[in-house]
């Protein structure tokens, strides 16, 4: 018998919405799913590029030469300096690198401050990697920051 580690976990906001935007015959805004076609151009440059053999799995952390103007990016825009070998990784998306973030520096007994209402990937990628979320609930007439709150949930376990 398989046991989830994420056991508590429902089903994502995502999928919900999804069925009730299909459901409503609604526009599905919580996830990307476009309602055109894909621009002919773009169709004839992917397929330039698979006859070319850029058809394979790209390395772990991104086409270097796509990690290589990532960093011109930033350079230009923010004036930081970052390696494209070491600083730079390519996710397929948002969840993913919030997961690989996570899974790269909390361990068993940390505990993570989560701001509430929050985005519902953060808790379970805490929970799955051994973390604790803490839970700072947002006020809401003005959703902001109660930094003092936020203070006296920092402890020692905080990361």
């Amino acid at each position: 018998m398989i046991t989830s580690k994420l056991p508590g976990i429902g089903t994502s906001i995502f999928s919900v919405m999804s069925k009730m935007a299909v459901e409503y015959n609604a526009i599905n805004l919580s996830q990307g799913f476009p309602d055109f076609n894909c621009p002919d151009e773009l169709l004839k440059l992917v397929a330039d590029y698979q006859q070319r053999g850029f058809n394979q799995y790209a390395p772990m952390p991104g086409i270097p030469e796509l990690r290589k103007k990532i960093t011109k990016k930033i350079k230009n825009l923010y004036g930081r300096d970052y390696n494209f070998e070491t600083e730079i990784t390519i996710t397929a998306g948002a969840t993913q690198a919030i997961f690989t973030a996570i899974t790269t520096i909390i361990h068993k007994g940390n505990e993570v401050i989560l701001f509430e209402p929050a985005y519902d990937s953060y808790a379970p990628s805490v929970i799955v990697n051994g973390g604790v979320p803490v839970f700072v609930p947002l006020t809401k007439d003005n959703y902001k920051i109660n930094w003092n709150r936020t203070k006296n949930s920092i402890t020692s376990k905080t990361k």
